[in-house]
């Protein structure tokens, strides 16, 4: 049981003000917000009229607080620094199953973070870090949406894992702002085109010409699952890749089947390997960097550019979005293309497609059922 916080404000400015209350009989003075984790501080201003201001601030959010469940009875949670807490959570995070590029990035924040701060509050607990502090250093990366809402969430995701462990109780990046970013558009081929670029990649490139037949006819991510494969990932007559759940995207066991034209480029692969662990495009033990296959475009797309076999905005995810449209055009089943695409859910599928402009807002209202 309590009672509701009242406001005491002396006539005198120097005469300090508080806020008082009893709970469970006993009584509590509080003359800042510091047992909230709240910066008002009343007895720091020069005048009446803004000392009265933040007193009746600090008499709501002690009542809120009270009115909540907060009880000034219970014991405080020690919580360890900052400095601790970011450390533990970067060892556990680059133990985890974490994507190369993943990882670099959360590495990165972390390191940029620490920089940005005092020492003060690097020994301080995660709980006292400030919006203002936050929002500083989250600001140095505007000079794109996307570059913002990526260091936003890699420094989000830390935080928030110090929430799960106990070391902080509130993830006060969820309080700074947000923003969108423009959708990347990787245009599709036309028939002709694709048939023109697969054969300019033949001659020129080998590595990137089978990178981007498997991105189309496999429906497979270049850059870290046909990046990976392996030997052992093909089944011996070329007819299936299999992946376990931690060498795809999903997480969940991927099987793929393997068309017609794709097999004599696989088997001339592997009849020069013995080792069931090699990397399909090194012929070694050890895979190229996440960057190889976007190098290798850098290079080919100038000259396809030359050439005129490459239009404005497509690059080798365009080899996986023609694929998606293909098919969905070919069975207008949402359902198959998300299985194919392996996303998580249908709503990403469907954003997918929309994205492409295969899905309109205008096709969907044609077919809302009518009364």
């Amino acid at each position: 049981m309590f009672t509701q916080p009242k406001s005491i404000l002396p006539k005198q400015l120097e005469d300090r003000a508080y806020i008082s209350f009893y709970y469970d009989g006993k009584r509590f003075r509080e003359y800042n917000g510091n047992r909230l984790n709240l910066n008002i501080n009343p007895n720091q201003c020069t005048a009446i009229k803004d000392k009265k201001r933040l007193l009746s601030h600090l008499q709501f959010e002690f009542t809120k607080a009270l009115n909540s469940g907060w009880n000034p009875l219970a014991k405080e949670i020690e919580l360890p620094s900052l400095l601790f807490a970011l450390d533990a959570v970067m060892e556990d995070k680059l133990s985890t199953n974490l994507c190369d590029l993943y990882k670099r990035n959360l590495i990165a924040v972390t390191k940029m973070f620490k920089a940005s701060l005092s020492v003060a509050e690097l020994k301080a607990n995660p709980d006292q870090l400030s919006l203002e502090t936050v929002e500083r250093f989250l600001n140095k990366f505007q000079s794109s949406e996307r570059n913002y809402i990526n260091r936003r969430r890699c420094l989000g995701t830390l935080i928030n894992e110090m929430v799960r462990r106990g070391y902080a109780t509130k993830n006060i990046v969820k309080s700074t702002k947000t923003a969108r970013a423009k959708a990347s558009l990787h245009a599709p081929y036309s028939a002709d085109e694709l048939r023109n670029v697969l054969a300019f990649l033949k001659a020129h490139y080998p590595n990137l010409h089978l990178c981007c037949i498997l991105t189309y006819g496999c429906l497979l991510r270049p850059h870290h699952e046909i990046r990976l494969l392996k030997a052992k990932h093909i089944v011996k007559d070329c007819s299936q890749i299999q992946l376990s759940g931690s060498e795809n995207k999903s997480k969940r066991v991927r099987t793929v089947y393997i068309p017609d034209y794709i097999k004599p480029f696989l088997k001339e692969r592997l009849a020069c390997i013995t080792d069931s662990e090699t990397n399909i495009f090194t012929l070694s033990l050890e895979p190229y960097s996440v960057g190889y296959f976007n190098l290798l475009w850098g290079k080919a797309r100038i000259k396809m550019k030359e050439s005129k076999l490459l239009r404005l905005n497509q690059t080798i995810y365009s080899f996986r979005h023609t694929a998606a449209i293909q098919v969905y055009q070919k069975t207008k089943d949402i359902h198959v293309l998300q299985q194919l695409l392996q996303h998580s859910d249908m709503i990403v599928t469907l954003n997918y497609l929309r994205g492409l402009g295969e899905v309109s807002e205008e096709r969907l209202k044609e077919v809302m059922p009518v009364l």
